[in-house]
């Protein structure tokens, strides 16, 4: 975890975000990247102003400077180094280019905005991230304060996990001294599968367990998280796999804008 992505659309729900990444980069003492990515459309490119000094680019600017003003105190006292970007560039750049430009390991970003950007940035994309990112992506629910993990819950099906994958879970619960939940949602098809009951993660408290389905496999989640008090959901993304099977119509309707918890999305690459 050396390298963090934040993107920021500027909105309440980001700075909330931010300060959950600072605590996450904190931790690991890593390298925060706090990226604004912005388009300039025909009808918002201004004539009477060069390339350089184009209203748009002027505006983000300013607000990148005002985002930074606001957390680089807390960024310093924890003794953080950042990056600061703005970039005219498409949004979805962030989630592969940028990601091998600067060797990020890990994205966090809220789950959505308040601007107008919402439906650009954080209703979509947020999806598209957890789709189609080539690391893990961390999203944080609206006002979700940060405290260190303590039970972390991986959603579970029966097929193979390598340890390459469940690295990054890993250093989380190893380096915040949490508990790992290995839980599988039972539909009645399930078979039961003794290796995932043996499944350990290095140094890190694991057990496994198995419940019945109720009303859907998202609901039986979210009920077991409530009930047992998971401050953190990891789910496995794979093509046609685990993930789009829970989440048939919308990742972002039944489980990023409704968490009460993060959601950390491994890919399996």
């Amino acid at each position: 975890m050396k390298k963090i992505l934040f993107p920021t659309d500027f909105s309440p729900v980001a700075d909330n975000a931010l300060k959950y990444a600072i605590e996450i980069a904190a931790g690991f003492k890593s390298e925060l990247y706090l990226y604004h990515v912005y388009y300039i459309n025909k009808v918002d490119y201004n004539l009477d102003f060069s390339e350089d000094e184009q209203p748009v680019k002027k505006r983000v600017e300013r607000e990148m400077k005002l985002t930074e003003l606001k957390f680089m105190e807390r960024i310093k006292q924890k003794g953080l180094s950042v990056q600061i970007k703005v970039e005219q560039d498409n949004i979805y750049s962030l989630f592969k280019r940028k990601v091998i430009k600067h060797g990020i390991d890990l994205i966090v970003m809220g789950s959505k905005g308040a601007s107008g950007l919402e439906k650009v940035i954080f209703g979509s994309v947020a999806a598209t991230a957890l789709e189609t990112a080539i690391i893990p992506v961390l999203v944080v629910p609206p006002g979700h304060s940060f405290f260190p993990f303590e039970h972390i819950v991986l959603a579970i099906d029966n097929n193979e996990i390598s340890e390459d994958v469940l690295a990054p879970l890993q250093k989380l619960a190893s380096r915040f001294g949490a508990k790992v939940t290995l839980l599988n949602v039972s539909t009645g098809s399930n078979k039961n599968d003794p290796q995932k009951m043996d499944l350990q993660l290095e140094g890190v408290e694991t057990i496994y367990r198995e419940i019945p389905m109720s009303k859907s496999v998202n609901e039986t989640i979210s009920e077991f998280i409530k009930k047992e008090k998971g401050d953190l959901l990891c789910m496995i993304r794979r093509e046609k796999g685990f993930l789009e099977r829970i989440f048939q119509k919308s990742i972002t309707k039944t489980q990023v804008y409704n968490s009460n918890v993060p959601l950390l999305v491994l890919p399996d690459n």
